[in-house]
C-alpha cells in the first residue's frame, strides 16, 4: 500500500463517520463466492434479522477495499486478513477500524507451484518466476516468507497478474509458482484441469508465517456510540459461522442464489477447505471460535515489520478488542 493511497483513506476516514442507519454493510474482501458463504448465508436464513438488524452484505475490490470503507464510515463491518487491516490503521493514524473477531485463525496465504518446473520446496523458488495478484497483500506476505526461510525477494521474480487470471497463468506455465489465497487457487486450479500431482502446495503457515487470517473488523466511532449493536452483529456472525458448518450445502445454496454463474461444487470446495484448514483449527476447538491469543497477535506484529512502511505501535489496543465477543459458552464449538 503507498502512502499516498493510505493517507488518501485517512483524509476521507476522517470526512465521513459511521452514523446511526437503517441499513448496515458489511464489506466482504472480494467477490461473493464460497468464502463468504457464512455472511450470505446468515442474511438469507434470517440470523441477521432474528437479532433485529438489516444487514446488507456486499462485496468490494480488496481488502484494502474493504478495511478503508469500514474506516470511512459507509460500512459498519468488514472482513479483511489481519495483515493488510494493522498494516492500515498503522499506516493510518487515528484510522477509525478495529478488529473484534478472528475469523481465520490459521492464514490460507499459499504458494502453489509446478513440479514440472522445478517446485517442491520454498528454497526451489529462488531462480523461478511467482505470480501474484495484490500489490499491498501479496507482496507483502511474500517478504514475511521469504524473511523466514532465508531468501529474499531479489531471489526470484514477481509477477503482477489480475487475482481472476492468476489461477490461469500457472496452469498455461506463464509463471512457476503462484502466491495467494489456499482456498481461491486450488479449486480454481482444479477446475481448469491441472493436475495435482504436478503441484507442490506450500503453506506459509508451515513455513514460518504465525499471521492470523481473516478478522471481522468494525468501524471504531460506531462501536463506541452503538457498542449493542456490534455485540449483535458479533454475535451473528458467529451464528452464521456455526450454521454454515452445520449445513454447507445450504450455505452454498445460498451464495449461488445470489450469483448463479458460479460452479456449486467450486464453491463447496472452496468453503471445505476454509473450514477444515483455516477456521477449525487445535486452538479454535479448545478455545473457541473468534477469540485471539495474546502470543499470536504479538507474533503477528513482529513479522508484519518485514513491511518497510509498517508503523509498529506499542498499543495493542490499537488492533484488536473482545469486548464485543460472546460467551466462552456462545463461542464453543462442539
Amino acid at each position: 500500500m503507498s502512502r499516498i493511497l493510505a493517507t488518501a483513506f485517512t483524509i476521507l476516514a476522517f470526512a465521513s463517520p459511521v452514523t446511526a442507519q437503517t441499513e448496515l454493510r458489511i464489506a466482504i474482501d472480494g467477490p461473493i463466492s464460497g468464502a463468504s458463504a457464512a455472511y450470505v448465508f446468515a442474511d438469507d436464513s434470517g440470523i441477521f434479522e432474528a437479532e433485529g438488524l438489516n444487514v446488507d452484505v456486499r462485496p468490494t475490490r480488496s481488502a484494502l477495499d474493504a478495511v478503508s470503507r469500514v474506516a470511512m464510515g459507509t460500512y459498519a463491518m468488514g472482513i479483511v486478513d489481519f495483515p493488510t487491516f494493522a498494516e492500515y490503521v498503522t499506516m493510518n493514524p487515528g484510522a477509525s477500524a478495529i478488529s473484534v473477531m478472528v475469523i481465520h485463525d490459521r492464514a490460507a496465504f499459499t504458494v502453489v507451484g509446478l513440479k514440472s518446473h522445478g517446485i517442491t520446496s520454498v528454497a526451489d523458488l529462488a531462480g523461478h518466476v511467482v505470480g501474484y495478484d495484490s500489490e499491498s497483500l501479496m507482496r507483502f506476505r511474500m517478504l514475511n516468507l521469504a524473511n523466514s526461510n532465508g531468501l529474499s525477494l531479489t531471489d526470484f521474480t514477481l509477477k503482477h497478474r489480475d487475482p481472476a487470471a492468476l489461477a490461469a497463468a500457472l496452469a498455461a506455465g506463464e509463471v512457476d509458482a503462484v502466491a495467494g489465497l489456499s482456498y481461491d487457487l486450488l479449486p480454481d486450479l482444479a477446475r481448469l484441469g491441472v493436475s495435482a500431482d504436478d503441484l507442490t502446495v506450500l503453506p506459509m503457515a508451515d513455513n514460518g508465517l504465525v499471521l492470523y487470517g481473516q478478522v471481522l473488523v468494525v468501524n471504531s466511532d460506531f462501536a463506541k456510540s452503538s457498542s449493542a449493536t456490534v455485540s449483535k452483529l458479533v454475535a451473528a456472525v458467529l451464528k452464521g459461522w456455526k450454521a454454515t458448518m452445520a449445513d454447507p450445502d445450504a450455505a452454498i445454496a445460498a451464495v449461488v442464489a445470489r450469483k448463479p454463474e458460479l460452479d456449486p461444487g467450486v464453491e463447496a470446495e472452496r468453503l471445505r477447505m476454509i473450514i477444515a484448514e483455516n477456521v477449525l483449527t487445535p486452538y479454535v476447538l479448545e478455545n473457541g471460535f473468534g477469540t485471539p491469543s495474546q502470543a499470536r497477535q504479538e507474533w503477528n506484529v513482529a513479522q508484519l515489520q518485514d513491511n518497510p512502511d509498517f508503523i509498529n505501535s506499542e498499543d495493542r489496543d490499537l488492533y484488536f478488542s473482545t469486548n464485543f465477543l460472546p460467551s466462552t459458552k456462545d463461542r464453543a464449538l462442539k
